[in-house]
């Protein structure tokens, strides 16, 4: 109606313009006054006026749209600015909002979010104040309005240019007189909301405003997106401080000395290595020799130089260590290392625990077990002893008779040749004992294994062959050198082939005995097999304790100083049953590194 009226006007005015002029011009000719020649010119002044209105309101509307668009970009980039500031969603979603309307690029905007159990239960507006409570408590309610269906069931921006007819939104009637634009806002092929702007009718169906909407839309999501990373990457930060922290504490407080080696240089220890070895900055112990047991000096050598060259993936030491420098205060130290990497360097990983009260409790259970085995055994003592005890008083009483009766000299030298016996057959006892109670220190050489062998197969051969038993060997030639006694190898080597010609004392054909020297990873075994009655399940566990026995002229103590000699070789002495049936005896020494 007010166009029609401009128009009108506009048209008039040009009318009457043009009349005034065309009479003036007629009377100054001095013509007489023409209809005709009047007529024509008014119509050309109103269409001239009616042309020069539509110019204005062109210009106008033109400007208006220019003086809009400008906001709405400027609206963008403070959009894209904020991205870049808030990292709160909620403040995000009401600053963008704000924006929205603040620019007066649109009379109002609200924005509604979807959860991951697809309700809603996020909103942010702004220029609708109180009015928008009603459309938010309906859509948490599961309400939905049509222009928010009509916008989720299409990727494409809904128009609704008569909100008051087209629309169930209680917001309806604040929408008068404009028209609105609503889109889903769509992330990974999911719908996480909605947004809606509204303005004046004329500026809905325009393909740019549509345009400059969906891009405000899409800087939204990638907003989200980005706070959402961001919170992420936030939470794993704190999870990752939390765990480093209780890590921390875990390690400062552990009871295990730990430190860390970069370049031969401690970087790092907790409290627990600190009072083994001291504050930083020190050096790394194991550099460190004349705090170090003498007999332990070697071995924490060679360690030292595996960690020093990187040669390790993981180690293990004992050694005997003075933090003060006075080796008559020594502590056991267990020492393991490995490689790791620390602050994107090579490192090495080094946990010490102080053992020397658990080697303390160690020698003391193992006295109390040798005093409790030697209390066992006692009584088998008191017997193997009495026994040619009473055989030496009886030949004294009889070397009296022989003496007060004047036997002969040949009768004389037999009963001396008996007490030499029984003597022998009792220093034999206490010999053994003592050999149990306080073995004698290995004297170590490097050397092969299958020398003490081929001395103790020696020395039985003619025994086993006057008793039926075949003897066979398998010995691997060339074998690497083992850290042996060779005395103490040839004892445990001849003790267990006595013992295996032993058990096959009452059998009466096919007795065997095979010994067999291998190379086994990087140990050296050496097995003793029999074709004997074998070792029962009752009784596998018991044959290296001290003094247990199944023979009933034994003492039960030579497997178990076999089985201490082999420990004391840095081994292993495992029994059990063989292929033939009998028992099968197993030795097993670290070789050399070399």
């Amino acid at each position: 109606m007010l166009k029609l009226v401009g128009g009108f006007l506009a048209f008039t005015a040009g009318t009457v313009a043009f009349g005034l002029v065309s009479a003036i011009a007629l009377k100054m000719a001095g013509r007489p006054f023409n209809l005709h020649e009047y007529f024509m010119p008014c119509l050309l002044g109103g269409i001239l006026g009616l042309l020069v209105f539509q110019w204005n309101l062109r210009s106008k509307r033109y400007k208006e749209k220019l003086f809009h668009l400008n906001l709405v970009l400027q609206s963008i980039r403070d959009v894209n600015r904020l991205i870049t500031q808030k990292k709160d969603r909620d403040l995000f979603l009401q600053g963008i909002c704000d924006i929205l309307v603040k620019n007066k690029g649109y009379y109002d905007a609200w924005i509604a979010l979807l959860n991951e159990s697809d309700s809603w239960d996020t909103f942010a507006q702004a220029g609708l104040n109180r009015d928008f409570k009603q459309l938010a408590d309906r859509l948490k309610k599961g309400g939905m309005i049509t222009c928010c269906q009509r916008a989720l069931s299409r990727p494409e921006i809904v128009v609704t240019d008569e909100p008051a007819i087209l629309c169930d939104c209680p917001l309806a009637s604040a929408y008068a007189n404009t028209g609105a634009l609503s889109i889903r806002m769509e992330h990974e092929k999911k719908v996480i909301g909605i947004l809606t702007v509204s303005m004046t009718k004329d500026l809905v169906f325009s393909i740019e405003e549509q345009q400059l909407v969906k891009e405000v839309a899409d800087d939204i999501i990638f907003g989200l997106h980005s706070i959402e990373l961001e919170q992420s990457r936030r939470q794993a930060e704190q999870s990752l401080q939390a765990s480093e922290k209780q890590f921390r504490t875990l390690v400062e407080n552990a009871l295990t000395g730990i430190s860390i080696i970069q370049g031969e240089r401690v970087v790092y220890q907790n409290k627990e290595q600190e009072r083994l070895f001291g504050p930083l900055p020190r050096s790394y112990i194991l550099a460190d020799y004349n705090n170090i047991h003498p007999e332990d000096v070697n071995k924490v050598k060679k360690l030292s130089h595996d960690i020093s060259s990187g040669n390790i993936q993981a180690l293990d030491v004992n050694f005997r260590y003075a933090p003060i420098g006075d080796m008559a205060h020594l502590i056991w130290i267990h020492c393991r290392a490995h490689t790791i990497t620390y602050r994107q360097k090579a490192s090495i990983l080094v946990n010490m625990m102080d053992m020397t009260k658990i080697k303390e409790l160690e020698d003391l259970l193992l006295n109390q077990d040798k005093m409790a085995s030697l209390g066992r055994v006692a009584a088998g003592i008191a017997h193997e002893i009495r026994n040619p005890l009473s055989g030496i008083n009886i030949y004294l009483n009889t070397l009296e008779k022989f003496f007060n009766r004047s036997e002969s000299k040949v009768k004389v030298d037999d009963v001396f040749q008996h007490l030499q016996s029984a003597s022998r057959r009792i220093e034999s006892v206490i010999r053994r004992v003592m050999d149990f109670s306080k073995p004698s220190e290995p004297n170590f050489t490097t050397a092969n294994i299958n020398q003490p062998i081929e001395e103790a197969i020696k020395l039985t051969a003619v025994t086993l062959r006057k008793s039926g038993i075949k003897l066979d060997k398998a010995l691997t030639e060339d074998l690497p050198k083992c850290r042996l006694d060779l005395q103490q190898i040839e004892e445990v080597v001849l003790n267990l082939i006595n013992n295996a010609a032993d058990a096959m004392r009452t059998k009466k054909n096919n007795k065997k005995i095979k010994v067999i020297s291998s190379v086994v990873h990087d140990n050296i075994t050496v097995r003793v097999i029999d074709s004997g009655p074998g070792v029962t399940i009752a009784n596998k566990n018991k044959v290296f304790d001290p003094f247990f026995t199944t023979k009933s002229d034994s003492t039960g103590i030579g497997l178990s100083i076999c089985h201490r000699i082999i420990t004391d070789h840095a081994g292993t002495l495992k029994v059990q049953n063989s292929e033939w049936g009998g028992a099968e005896f197993s030795i097993s020494i670290p070789v050399i590194d070399t």
